[in-house]
């Protein structure tokens, strides 16, 4: 059976959203009197499992210092939601891809760790309002990914049926949140993975670059080119 539903991550899957998050964490760092920063490779390590994690993770030592963790989260969330679309952009060649395959009958959805406020805003202005059939974001709804509520909740809301469905993200979280609900991954090697050798295997799809996803399509959802 071909696929017909795609349920997609947010964050180094169909937005390049690092250098925000990295501006953000760096400044609440200095405001808060620590004495380091992170390049890009180095806020790759941070994401995955939400922005708690990221937080714990950026603190190093004190990452479980609730004191600290308490102190930082705040200051961290108002700079991110204040500029969390300044620099952040789809991959290159995705918003095509996905135009052509939502002209041939294919919708999509997004399941992420961000904020659901932050989600739409950022997918709505990036892609379209309604580009995407069902957003679900961080909440208190569901617990983060890579349990697989939130996911199993976007396929009864819309009604899919869990054979027409494929999971696209670009980390071993969306590895794991796919196989938790169920589903076969395509698995985005663009995205913010540190070292995607390891896992490559544990996913059914491998994606080098946008257009492959579509090459999934063309061949009525058997996967024929998977390194």
């Amino acid at each position: 059976m071909a696929f017909k539903h795609l349920i997609f991550d947010l964050d180094g899957t169909l937005i390049d959203t690092i250098e925000d998050i990295r501006a953000a964490i760096n400044e609440a760092l200095r405001l808060q009197g620590y004495g380091y920063s992170y390049d890009r490779e180095g806020t790759k390590s941070l994401i995955g499992d939400g922005a708690d994690m990221l937080l714990r993770r950026a603190l190093r030592e004190k990452g479980g210092d609730l004191q600290a963790f308490s102190a930082l989260k705040p200051v961290y969330m108002e700079l991110y939601h204040q500029h969390n679309l300044d620099l952040a952009v789809p991959f290159k060649g995705l918003v095509d891809v996905l135009s052509r395959l939502k002209e041939q009958g294919v919708d999509f959805c997004c399941v992420t760790n961000k904020p659901e406020p932050l989600a739409k805003a950022l997918l709505e202005s990036r892609y379209g309002k309604d580009f995407f059939a069902c957003i679900i974001g961080a909440s208190d709804e569901y617990p983060v990914k890579p349990h697989p509520a939130s996911t199993l909740a976007c396929i009864q809301k819309m009604d899919y049926a869990l054979e027409e469905c494929l999971y696209v993200g670009d980390s071993h979280v969306d590895i794991e949140t796919g196989h938790n609900a169920g589903l076969p991954v395509a698995l985005c090697t663009w995205g913010y993975e540190v070292d995607y050798a390891p896992i490559l295997e544990r996913a059914e799809y491998v994606l080098e670059e946008p257009n492959d996803l579509e090459k999934v399509f063309l061949a009525r959802g058997r996967f024929f080119f998977k390194k």
